[in-house]
């Protein structure tokens, strides 16, 4: 598809209606009662996606997504006056909400999503479709409780919240195909990535990579995502305030959570096997010591109310996203498969057959011809039970007899080259909470004014967040890709190095004019830099990456063990002999464990200055200025988030991408007189304005820079940043970020953190960008609104308002959003921190209103 075609600008529309009824009842002087019903049918259109990170102003129109949804609750509340001193108040609720979130109806809604990091998003939303039934019922009950100088407050509640639905599926995620495009360097298309009197040959960027139809990675749910569940919430409270004198009150008192959150059981027995030994669960395992003190003060110093110092402290646990639970299940491996393809060279060679021995010669029928490139330019030779659709660029998401489906693949004895990814969470998750404090003074000033100053700090323990548990081992890949370079194979990708096939246990040639020595055809062997496998130029072992699974601390990929005798043992056994990871010691079916840890951290420190003054005279202030500061070590739960290396996701705590420094706002009313019955023309032509500004300034916020490749050897390109160098360094700028020069990634970690340095091509394979995670910011916000409006006395109780509102009266461009691409493998130039989205321009909006 031409992307000049592809519509940027697109409509956006909303349609709410909110309709309620309340009846009360009052059946004594100590019993009241009030039924109330509320209804709401919702549409929305031209959602703008986020699924995968991208910023606003690249989506299309047709990656927009809409949301219907219909919202029905009856609330019951009765309050009891026990006595005098005794209140109870009885609150229960039932809730249904039915939600569909879908695909974009304008075209190309439905088409493959396709994602090209910096440029454009279109295609598909992944996270369509989604139809479930969300039922609440809900039970309170608190009491308070009056004795003396103390009030005390008791109480409990208790939730039931049901998932389920109509439909076949609940959550579609990714079932209509998600392909990713990133740029490539020379090496990957058989060119080196530098020639002498060359400082470096450019790669593709991410835009000519689509244009060669060659993607990073192509992704595709497939299965059966109808998983119900219910979620059990249940609390309780106690509290007093305490007014120990008419200077001095002290709050304090504690909450009690526990919630019997959702667990499925594994889909097979592999499955089973595999999460015990990776230590993951489908579900939210279960916490239950969420014990939460409070406590505050507030303290009148001189008893006059002109001065009060307030100071607090909490602890207050978080609800675990009940979407972790879900994605658990909906992408386990078994029940819905995520399938996984790097781009590779496009064949319509057969996978397992020999439909092109004849023509191409021996090797061109292979597993590998199951790549992202042969999947999106519609040529793969599939099998007939993968249900292959190349007029769709994807497989039948629903088919029920797919070999993808129910890990179909492993008892078909089919060698998948690259495994299922997963979304479990660790057994050892645990609820996120945070410790909270502030202290605030606040201050009465002559007549109406009054100033406060407060300090806010907040620690956030034990945030989700996303890592990858069985990450690739960058050393290995990188070590291996040396040695059969050196053995005189051809290796453009250090993921896609494959050993040659013919008898075990014999030497062959290479096109390079080395030699391999067959352990395992196809699988594993010995490198020679020299014909006849020569002892005295012996390299190493040469491994095929996908057969051990891209060197992963599961071990070797189970799917391949019908290729060799002796299955999985011998996959094992071949692995310890190259010193390659063994595994647990069962078979792992996934490649990415990409779990939800709940090892995140976070701190916010705040101060600010609030001024204000009551209306009186025909005026009124407020004015707020805060300077804060906010870092954590991860953004949310979604995979494309993850840590630029998931082996050390320490290294990621930076400025958290919501930090603002600075933010002053300041509102006011102006109020000329009344009119009166006798004042002159120019006091009855001025009377009754009221003019109300509101005046915003913000520093911008943190943006992450990423290089849109596979730098990592991770199989992942969303969250790859470049490396920096010293000012006048050879590399590649950007006009909007002045000053800093990116160069390919270079920061290459072992496992155990240790560099390596592997001399296979420049730059280094399987390496990090030393740039930290947020380190640029985008330009500050500035922004004056203004009403204007008139009030005309019609009689006594009439009074009929002319309202004029001006948003953004200065037509400044406040940027929203800014690209984060910049490849140093494409160029000497790149668009980081260009903006590519505004906030709305100089709008007037007119009312008139009428009341009586």
């Amino acid at each position: 598809m031409g992307l000049n075609s592809i519509r940027g600008n697109y409509p956006v529309m909303e349609k709410t209606s909110l309709w309620s009824a309340r009846l009360d009842q009052r059946w004594n002087n100590r019993n009241n009662s009030f039924v109330r019903v509320g209804v709401s049918p919702s549409l929305v259109t031209g959602l703008p996606s986020t699924s995968q990170n991208q910023v606003f102003g690249q989506n299309s129109g047709s990656r927009a997504g809409y949301n219907q949804s219909r919202d029905l609750n009856v609330t019951f509340q009765h309050d009891t006056i026990v006595s005098d001193k005794t209140f109870n108040e009885f609150r229960s609720q039932v809730a249904r909400r039915g939600l569909h979130f879908g695909f974009s109806q304008l075209p190309g809604g439905s088409d493959i999503g396709v994602n090209i990091p910096g440029f454009a998003y279109f295609g598909r939303e992944p996270y369509s479709t989604v139809d479930r039934i969300e039922r609440r019922f809900e039970f309170t009950d608190h009491m308070t409780l009056v004795r003396g100088s103390h009030t005390f407050k008791i109480g409990g509640d208790y939730n039931l919240i049901q998932l389920r639905s109509k439909k076949a599926q609940i959550f579609e995620l990714d079932f209509g195909g998600d392909v990713n495009f990133g740029g490539f360097s020379a090496s990957t298309f058989g060119f080196p990535n530098s020639v002498p009197g060359v400082t470096a040959l450019p790669g593709t960027t991410a835009l000519q990579s689509y244009g060669l139809g060659i993607p990073t990675s192509y992704i595709q749910g497939i299965g059966n995502s109808n998983n119900p569940f219910d979620n059990t919430p249940i609390g309780f409270f106690v509290q007093d305030s305490w007014r120990m004198n008419r200077h001095f009150t002290v709050n304090y008192g504690v909450r009690y959570d526990v919630e019997l959150s959702p667990l499925f059981r594994p889909a097979t027995a592999v499955n089973a096997a595999a999460e015990k030994a990776l230590g993951v669960v489908e579900g939210i395992p279960r916490d239950y010591n969420d014990v939460a003190p409070r406590f505050g003060v507030a303290w009148d110093p001189s008893g006059n109310g002109k001065t009060v110092i307030r100071a607090g402290y909490g602890m207050f646990y978080d609800h675990p996203l009940l979407a972790t639970a879900f994605d658990s299940v909906t992408a386990d491996g078994g029940r819905s498969v995520q399938l996984i393809s790097t781009g590779g060279t496009p064949s319509a060679c057969g996978l397992v057959t020999p439909d092109c021995a004849t023509a191409g010669g021996p090797g061109t029928d292979t597993p590998a011809n199951l790549n992202g490139s042969s999947i999106f330019q519609g040529v793969l030779n599939a099998l007939p039970n993968m249900f292959y659709l190349p007029n769709q660029q994807r497989f039948d998401p629903l088919a029920s007899g797919s070999i993808f489906a129910g890990q179909a693949y492993l008892q078909a004895g089919f060698p998948l080259p690259i495994l299922p990814f997963t979304l479990p969470l660790s057994k050892n998750f645990v609820y996120a909470y945070a410790h909270q404090a502030n202290l605030t003074i606040e201050r009465e000033l002559a007549g109406s004014w009054k100033f406060s100053l407060a300090y806010q700090w907040t620690r956030g323990l034990h945030l989700n967040r996303p890592v990858d548990i069985n990450s690739t081992d960058p050393k290995l890949l990188a070590q291996n890709a040396f040695n059969a370079a050196a053995s005189g194979l051809s290796v453009g990708n250090p993921l896609t190095v494959v050993v040659p096939s013919g008898a075990t246990n014999t030497c062959v040639g290479t096109p390079g004019g080395g030699s391999i020595f067959l352990i395992a055809p196809g699988a594993l062997g010995q490198g020679f830099a020299a014909a006849s496998c020569n002892p005295a130029a012996a390299v190493g072992f040469v491994g095929t990456p996908a057969f051990f699974n891209f060197f992963r601390p599961s071990g070797p990929n189970p799917s391949f063990a019908g290729l060799v005798p002796g299955g999985y043992t011998t996959e094992v056994g071949l692995a310890a002999l190259a010193g390659y990871p063994q595994g647990p010691g069962v078979p792992v079916p996934w490649n990415s464990v990409d779990a939800q840890l709940s090892d995140g951290n976070s701190s916010y420190n705040a101060l600010t200055f609030n001024l204000t003054k009551r209306f009186s005279k025909g005026f009124e202030l407020l004015s707020s200025y805060t300077y804060s500061h906010s870092i954590d070590d991860s953004t949310d739960l979604q995979s494309p988030l993850e840590p630029q290396d998931s082996r050390f996701p320490r290294l990621e705590r930076a400025n958290s991408v919501n930090d603002q420094r600075h933010r002053w706002v300041t509102s006011a009313v102006f109020q000329s007189g009344s009119a009166k019955s006798g004042d002159g023309a120019l006091k009855h032509f001025f009377g009754d304005f009221t003019l109300s500004p509101i005046v915003e300034f913000s520093s911008g916020r943190p943006f992450n820079v990423i290089t849109g490749e596979d730098t990592r050897l991770d199989l992942g390109a969303s969250q790859a940043r470049p490396s920096v160098a010293a000012s006048g360094t050879a590399g590649t700028t950007s006009a909007f970020i002045p000053g800093v020069v990116f160069v390919p990634a270079s920061t290459c970690l072992d496992n155990s953190g240790a560099t390596f340095n592997v001399p296979l091509v420049a730059p280094p394979a399987g390496c990090d960008g030393n740039l930290g995670r947020n380190r640029f910011s985008s330009p500050n916000f500035f922004q004056w609104d203004m009403r204007l409006s008139r009030r005309i006395p019609l009689g006594e109780r009439l009074k009929f308002d002319i309202i004029a509102d001006a948003f953004n009266l200065f037509n400044r461009l406040n940027v929203a959003a800014v690209n984060q691409l910049c490849d140093p493998l494409a160029g000497a130039t790149c668009s980081a921190g260009q903006p590519t989205a505004s906030y709305d321009a100089r709008q007037f909006q007119f009312a008139l209103k009428l009341s009586w």
